[in-house]
């Protein structure tokens, strides 16, 4: 047995005394040290603090610093499912700015339930963090104001809350989807197969169908149910509707379908660049990959993500005057 190891592993913790007692200073001295405030300390004291920190190995308690500057440096985002790339991009974005503020990001995850939702809007209510950027699964504004009753910042990106007072970061939705219906409308596109994720459940996909509504003279909707995801069902469904006569546009209103059906569709022969085009809102690369001719709607979540953490960065250092709405325009490629 290492005698000497388990001595040194029963030796106790150096407190914020130790170190007061070491540098030769107030305990008050050296918290002012931990918390930065050194403006009014000499650089012969700090330096002593630093050599006796350093010297015992000391670790601040981190809880007992939260408390006494009211701060956890915690940030919570919380997606609406990260089974979506957009979701991934958006936190990554997030995260690249709160960090270099000296925050920590913590991610979690609707999963696109409703009930899981609700249920993390209540667990954050009960932790410490210092703000919120939320990607929210409803557009009912009251039923999120009375899950989440803590008086912090809250950013909403990627949604539309009607009357909501928090700050929102989105994109062009019913205009990018207007223009991008209305190029392949003018080539004699004119029938339009929307796939889609139940559309009422999220401001986003109802502007989007409101904007491919707007310039299609025919529409025909499939809508998935994530909670209840048939693949089966919905690609008898889509391949029903896209074998119909004539020329079709087939817009999906998330890249996430476009990457689980495209494949078949197109290895089973049911789709073909001479009658059928191709697009929808998508942030990789991988749609043109599959579908060479395929011509999307790219979004820029990365950069809503870092607008996101800028706003709320701008609202914990008590900045007024904050936009209501940050747009990050899409861009149709074609």
């Amino acid at each position: 047995v290492n005698f000497m190891s388990i001595k040194d592993a029963s030796k106790k913790r150096p407190t914020i005394r130790d170190v007061a007692k070491v540098a030769d200073v107030s305990v008050a001295t050296v918290s002012r040290f931990l918390n930065g405030k050194t403006q009014k300390m000499s650089d012969q004291t700090a330096e002593r603090i630093r050599v006796a920190i350093k010297k015992m190995n000391y670790v601040p308690n981190s809880a007992a610093r939260e408390m006494a500057r009211n701060s956890s440096r915690i940030i919570a985002v919380l997606a609406a499912n990260i089974a979506d790339y957009f979701s991934v991009e958006i936190y990554r974005g997030i995260s690249s700015r709160v960090e270099e503020a000296g925050y920590i990001s913590v991610l979690l995850n609707s999963g696109s339930s409703l009930t899981h939702e609700r249920q993390l809007l209540h667990s954050i209510n009960q932790h410490g963090f210092d703000g919120l950027v939320f990607q929210p699964l409803t557009s009912d504004t009251e039923q999120v104001a009375g899950e989440l009753t803590r008086d912090f910042p809250v950013v909403v990106v990627d949604r539309d809350l009607p009357r909501s007072t928090w700050p929102k970061v989105v994109t062009d939705n019913y205009e990018a989807a207007r223009s991008t219906t209305e190029y392949f409308a003018d080539q004699g596109f004119q029938r339009v197969v929307v796939l889609t994720s139940t559309i009422e459940l999220a401001s986003t996909r109802i502007q989007r169908f409101q904007g491919i509504s707007q310039a299609a003279s025919t529409i025909e909707t499939i809508e998935i149910d994530e909670n209840n995801f048939q693949p089966d069902a919905v690609y008898g469904a889509l391949k029903k509707a896209l074998s119909r006569p004539g020329k079709c546009l087939l817009f999906a209103l998330k890249e996430r379908w476009l990457l689980e059906f495209l494949p078949r569709l197109m290895k089973e022969h049911v789709i073909d660049e001479a009658r059928t085009a191709v697009t929808g809102f998508a942030d990789t690369a991988l749609i043109g990959s599959i579908c060479p001719y395929a011509k999307v709607v790219s979004q820029n979540p990365f950069l809503m993500g870092q607008r996101a953490g800028e706003i709320l960065l701008q609202m914990l250092k008590g900045k007024k005057n904050i936009p209501e709405e940050s747009v990050i325009k899409a861009q149709f490629k074609h």
